[in-house]
């Protein structure tokens, strides 16, 4: 992959500082634009990435370890400390950008679903798992996953016992985790993968899950052709020398359509899986030479990906960066909203996970997403309607009067590079006016420092926010 370097035909600009933020994180800020233009996409992307790297885990509540009992004896019930967690991962997605980015994302591939699991200790172990090794070595992100309270009890591996092994986890370690469904395994490789993954039962109540030597089948086995008394650890070490080629591309692609198109372009995936296997699959490696690449920042992969309900809440609340109405309580508020337009956290649809981009979108979705979104715009004029005011400001300067520059300028900052339909643009105008005489504009009287402003910019996001280039990025 060549790197992207800017130049007097391909500039460095807010645009593509946009594209970035867009991507890796929830959306971009007047202040994110202004701090990177005078800098490079080398410094931009190290910074992103090895801030998210060195961020600490996020703290354990009281109950974070608690087992069965415990939670049985507390004046609240299950759910309310799941919606506890969800919040708080809400809360984590708004202010870490990147790291929440990723955890997101593995989330969704390394699947639980919450209710099925119905531990709240576990799903905080989960997460704080997967905010370890989002940016880690994926070998060992796989091993530790396959030990995780949730997982072992969401694929029933807390069962797998020597007499009576289950087949679930073995079969979606291949399937869903590493090779991608039927690539490389066969019926054979799940059953004999399911008996080295025997021993690892629950101690107590929804509590510790240790490893029982009793329970565990130490008979020969043959996975992949090899053939030993093969444990757990014997199992990663065997799938990812064996099968290390597919594992780099099942991954690569994976990443790829997540984080730049759907399309997937054999030749960059090929390029970042050599990069993966060159690394002894270290994930920072791959990201960086990505998401420095040329093509990256290539146009035609701009608008090609439909955000998700937490790319189209989240990315909306953080791009203006406003104040919300007192009274309301924003994370629950974002947890219900996505939910609602079928993105629930840590609980996806199925094992699979979300399959995303059109999946997203359909006759009872989408006005929810109007709505959505134009709810959390509500609550910010209700709680200070002159931070509307102030943020145009801010985006076009003070002295602007050009109605169009305005539009133009606030559709860029909002949306991946399109050209706005000229009735669009009639519209967008229109509204801006609003009830302002047409006469302020032409004979100076009205600017941006006019006390009718906070309400036209308002007036104009909404309208923005109904087109559909809104729902891409």
């Amino acid at each position: 992959m060549k790197p992207f370097l800017p130049s007097q035909k391909n500039p460095w600009n807010a645009e593509q500082i946009n594209l970035v933020f867009r991507r890796l994180g929830f959306g971009c800020s007047i202040s994110d634009i202004k701090l990177y233009l005078n800098s490079s996409p080398g410094v931009l992307i190290d910074d992103i990435l090895d801030g998210a790297s060195s961020m600490e885990v996020t703290p354990p509540p009281e109950w974070g370890h608690w087992d069965n009992k415990q939670f049985n004896n507390s004046a609240k019930n299950k759910s309310y400390y799941h919606t506890l967690w969800q919040k708080q991962a809400f809360k984590d997605i708004a202010n870490n950008g990147f790291r929440e980015r990723l955890t997101v994302f593995w989330s969704n591939h390394f699947v639980i679903e919450y209710r099925d699991v119905n531990q709240p200790a576990y799903l905080y172990q989960y997460y704080t798992l997967i905010q370890s090794h989002a940016l880690g070595n994926f070998k060992t992100f796989v091993s530790a996953m396959g030990l995780a309270p949730a997982m072992l009890l969401y694929l029933n591996g807390y069962e797998n016992k020597k007499n009576s092994p289950n087949e679930n986890y073995a079969r979606e370690l291949y399937e869903l985790f590493t090779l991608g469904e039927g690539n490389g395994y066969t019926q054979e490789d799940i059953t004999e993968t399911a008996r080295a993954l025997t021993g690892y039962n629950r101690k107590t109540s929804l509590g510790v899950i240790e490893f029982n030597e009793n329970t565990f089948d130490n008979g020969s086995k043959t996975i992949f052709g090899s053939k030993g008394k093969w444990g757990y650890g014997d199992v990663i070490e065997i799938l990812f020398e064996e099968k290390k080629d597919l594992i780099a591309e099942f991954i690569c692609t994976k990443i790829y359509r997540y984080f730049v198109s759907p399309d997937p372009n054999f030749s960059i995936i090929s390029s970042m899986a050599n990069t993966l296997k060159e690394e002894a699959f270290e994930l920072m490696p791959v990201l960086k030479k990505l998401f420095k690449s040329q093509h990256f920042y290539d146009s035609v992969n701009n608008n090609v990906i439909i955000k998700s309900p937490i790319d189209l809440m989240l990315g909306l609340h953080h791009s203006l960066s406003f104040q919300y109405q007192d009274n309301v309580d924003l994370e629950l508020n974002l947890k219900n909203k996505c939910r609602d337009m079928g993105q629930e956290i840590f609980s996806p649809v199925d094992v699979a996970g979300w399959q995303g981009n059109h999946d997203w979108i359909n006759s009872e979705t989408l006005p929810k997403r109007w709505e959505f979104a134009d709810y959390l715009l509500i609550k910010y004029w209700k709680k200070n309607k002159n931070q509307f005011k102030t943020f145009i400001q801010a985006l076009v300067g003070t002295d602007e009067t050009d109605l169009r520059t305005i539009v133009i300028q606030l559709k860029d900052f909002m949306f991946c590079p399109f050209q706005i339909k000229e009735e669009e643009m009639t519209d967008a105008i229109n509204i801006f006016m609003g009830e302002v005489p047409e006469s302020y504009f032409e004979d100076g009287t009205w600017s941006l420092e006019s006390n009718s402003v906070s309400r036209q910019a308002y007036d104009l996001i909404r309208f923005l926010i109904t087109l559909p280039e809104f729902q891409l990025k």
